[in-house]
């Protein structure tokens, strides 16, 4: 399979969910433990982003790589948009 076929069906497979539940077992079973709170640090690096954090500031508050928090960072600036929508 291509990316982008890959990502179709990921994508189709998430639109197939119907609940928060449903969502939440998902990834459970999907992901790993730590597969999950790398997703979830990089949508709270967002939202600090957002909200005029520094990156200083966000380092020491969510323990974050400079480098992590430089990539999300990237990715607002130059991104696609659809992290900057979803967190507002």
């Amino acid at each position: 399979m291509t990316l982008d076929k890959d990502k179709q069906l990921l994508v189709k497979t998430l639109r197939r969910i119907k609940s928060a539940k449903q969502l939440s077992d998902f990834l459970d079973d999907l992901l790993t433990e730590e597969e999950i709170l790398d997703l979830a640090q990089r949508l709270k690096i967002a939202k600090l982003i957002l909200t005029g954090k520094t990156y200083d500031e966000i380092a020491e508050k969510i323990q974050a790589s400079t480098s992590t928090i430089t990539k999300i960072g990237q990715v607002l600036k130059y991104g696609k948009g659809a992290l900057r929508n979803i967190q507002t």
